[in-house]
């Protein structure tokens, strides 16, 4: 097999897409995996959330010398994750998202666990986030005859 062209390269249909039923809306979605300029683009949607809401730092008390210098952490900086994955990753059968970044917020009022399996897949098409949550999922479940003496 020869080196491809760059009319071959940008011919490519690539982006992988899945249909996924919903049953929490009795329907189908289809969810697709991002092209580079969409990730990037989810990507930093992510980071200026982060931003957004993650505390700035504490300024300090009159009296009482510097500000700290690490900022309070938020644990809700992955605020609106799932529904902003959702809407960068939810197409049509032409691929064309169905939801823009103005839609999160909308969308993030949705059924949790509708949200969760479209977040599921399109995180196994993206691999955004690794097998973190795998991971996470699969060290809560420790069966009872594996727990050590005394626990």
């Amino acid at each position: 097999m020869g080196l491809l062209t760059k009319q071959e390269i940008l011919s490519q249909d690539d982006l992988k897409k899945e249909e996924l039923y919903i049953p929490e809306w009795e329907a189908s979605v289809l969810i697709s995996e991002l092209s580079a300029d969409a990730r990037d683009e989810f990507e930093q949607f992510m980071v200026e959330e982060r931003d957004r809401i993650r505390p700035k730092q504490r300024q300090p008390v009159k009296g009482q010398g510097k500000k700290q210098d690490k900022p309070q952490v938020n644990k809700k900086e992955y605020a609106h994750i799932r529904a902003a994955l959702a809407a960068y990753t939810l197409v049509d059968e032409k691929g064309e998202r169905l939801f823009s970044t103005q839609d999160i917020m909308e969308l993030g009022k949705k059924s949790g666990m509708a949200l969760d399996r479209i977040f599921d897949v399109a995180n196994k098409l993206n691999k955004i986030y690794g097998q973190e949550r795998e991971d996470v999922e699969k060290n809560s479940e420790t069966p009872q005859g594996d727990l050590p003496d005394g626990e």
